[in-house]
């Protein structure tokens, strides 16, 4: 049997071994940084490997331990890190699981006590720096660091209970000491209350604490004036408070300083006191108690406005808002400011006497000008505003100024005035009235229409819409728009041919017949024959022009005066494409083509 060469040999261990590596799958190493071709045995002297580059550098005394100490399988993976997990809790866990808050890996002696205690829950201050770790740690020589608590009360309660000066139990005395005590102070008996909640300064400032707290409890005790003061509120006359039904807030009118002088801030009741309620006694206004009292002028000075006769304020029915016209400095000179009202006074009304306008009183006054203005409204003669229907709109014409002139803005209206209108007399159009006056040209001017004889708008059977023929500017000269409503005679063959409308339409009464062969020296029968062939060709004596429009022999039908406008493609079609059963009651729809 052939022997295999020795390389191959080593190949297949070396494959062999990697396939059942005892560090795991995912352990990456190089086996050399480790073991030698001499060993598997490893010792720390020949080692490649450097804890210093893994997320565990070895200091202190875990540079001396045995690897195996803390990697007890050959799987180096999830091995613990944490202190707690290889250090077994002597503290009964009493302190932190962080050992290093404490420790180092130098050594477990902890040499700066003082240190690590100022920074945990509760720093070691004043006397508490000096006091051994038993007295609070009771549990200190078995290395639990348990505490009662961490209130001064959980480790003073003896203290507490033993005082005597003043005794704090039978004071109900709080139980957070550092309201008196210190923690900073050296002694138990230097007490340091702040009263702060409480200042207590002004006729505060006592040495006495049982003139305000009784004997036996200091807790439970109102900060309210009035809970002390009982007694001088009831007691006092000058005013008497229970009479006067003062309010028992004493700070409204007091202060810590004394109870007497007093002063009252009115401006914190919503009516500050100006002008002359400055100097008023306080009875003045307060004669049935100083609560409830009411800010309305009038409750105070109901005798003042009853007693006013310039104006008697009564006979003239005048709101008793006092503010309108009077100020707190005096009840008189009075003035009213009629530009807070909803009719501001201008022009002749602010010269006007008050009374001509509030003949009945100051209330509900009506702001229409016809309320006051009706007299003037009758007796306008010229124009005469009752025969003439006027409307009683005054200020459509007239302003606060004067009554006269006036001056009617008619562009304001559905008619403005334009051209002869402007300097006609308005009894011109508004005969009857001048409400629903019609705008209608004819309603004015049918006189105009019947008496035309060049030509006879009614002979001729004009229409009476006269805009169309005349403007504002006069009745004449007048103009026809003929070759935008009917065909061209101002512009074309026609242009210049005729001098009067009569050339063509010959028949004086009705300028409705027209006949295009009267001018072109045709008859019925030859236009007809001439025609003969012509799709849809009817003869109606005025459908020429349909054909010719501008005059030409030749026919060119004007498709823009009918109903179907050509345009687009439309434009270059035969006539026959559309009108293939003649040229009368063709649809317009493009479906039917």
């Amino acid at each position: 049997m052939r022997r295999l060469p020795f390389t191959i040999i080593i190949f297949f261990l070396a494959v062999i071994s990697a396939a059942q590596s005892p560090h795991g799958k995912n352990f990456k190493m190089e086996c050399g940084d480790c073991h030698t071709s001499e060993s598997w045995k490893i010792t720390k002297g020949n080692m490649n490997f450097d804890h210093e580059k893994t997320s565990f550098p070895l200091i202190g005394q875990h540079k001396n331990i045995n690897c195996k100490m803390c990697h007890e399988t050959l799987r180096f993976s999830g091995t613990a890190k944490q202190c707690f997990e290889c250090h077994t809790d002597i503290h009964k866990n009493s302190v932190t699981k962080e050992c290093s808050n404490c420790h180092t890996p130098q050594t477990w002696l902890v040499i700066n006590i003082s240190e690590v205690h100022q920074r945990s829950r509760f720093p070691l201050l004043g006397a508490h720096q000096n006091q051994d770790c038993s007295q609070c740690h009771y549990k200190y020589s078995d290395l639990d660091f348990e505490v009662t608590g961490v209130r001064c009360y959980d480790c003073h309660q003896k203290d507490y209970m033993s005082a005597k000066n003043p005794d704090h139990k039978a004071s109900n005395f709080s139980k957070e000491c550092e309201d008196c005590h210190s923690m900073t102070a050296m002694m138990w008996n230097t007490e340091n209350f702040s009263h702060d909640f409480f200042p207590l300064k002004g006729g505060h400032n006592i040495s006495n604490c049982y003139s305000c707290h009784k004997q036996g409890s200091f807790a439970g005790l109102s900060t309210e004036c009035y809970s002390c003061h009982k007694n001088n509120f009831e007691q006092t006359t000058n005013p008497n408070h229970m009479s006067a039904k003062f309010s028992t807030n004493c700070l409204q009118c007091h202060t810590i300083n004394g109870w007497q002088s007093a002063s009252f801030d009115h401006s914190i009741t919503g009516f500050e006191l100006t002008g002359a309620h400055k100097t008023q006694s306080c009875e003045s206004c307060h004669s049935t108690g100083y609560s409830s009292t009411s800010n309305e002028c009038y409750s105070c000075h109901k005798s003042n406005f009853d007693s006013a006769k310039n104006p008697d304020h009564l006979s003239s029915k005048f709101p008793v808002t006092c503010a309108q016209c009077h100020t707190t400095t005096a009840w008189q000179p009075s003035t009213f400011d009629h530009s807070t009202t909803k009719f501001p006074l201008t022009g002749k009304h602010t010269s006007t006497d008050c009374g001509l306008c509030h003949q009945t009183g100051y209330t509900n006054i009506s702001t229409e000008c016809y309320s006051c203005h009706q007299k003037d409204f009758a007796g306008s003669q010229n124009p005469n505003h009752v025969a003439g229907n006027f409307p009683t709109a005054c200020d459509q014409c007239h302003n606060t100024n004067a009554w006269s002139p006036a001056a009617f803005d008619h562009s304001q209206t559905k008619f403005p005035l334009t051209g002869k209108h402007i300097s006609v007399s308005c009894e011109s159009c508004h005969q009857t009235g001048y409400t629903n006056t019609s705008a209608e040209c004819y309603s004015c001017h049918q006189t105009n229409y019947t008496q035309t004889q060049n030509p006879n708008h009614i002979a001729a059977g004009f229409p009476t819409n006269c805009e169309e023929c005349h403007t504002t500017s006069g009745w004449s000269p007048a103009t026809f728009d003929h070759d935008g409503k009917y065909f061209p005679i101002y512009s074309g063959k026609h242009q210049g041919v005729w001098n009067a409308c009569a050339d063509c339409h010959n028949i004086q009464n009705n300028y409705q017949a027209f006949s295009c062969i009267t001018c072109h020296e045709h008859n019925q029968q030859d236009t007809d024959s001439e025609h003969q062939g012509i799709t849809g060709y009817v003869y109606t004596g005025t459908s020429c022009y349909s054909c010719h429009p501008t005059g030409s022999k030749e026919g060119a039908f004007n498709h823009s005066l009918t109903s179907f406008p050509l345009e687009g493609s439309h434009t270059n079609l035969s006539c026959d494409n559309c009108h293939k059963s003649g040229y009368s009651k063709i649809p317009t729809d493009c479906n039917s083509c």
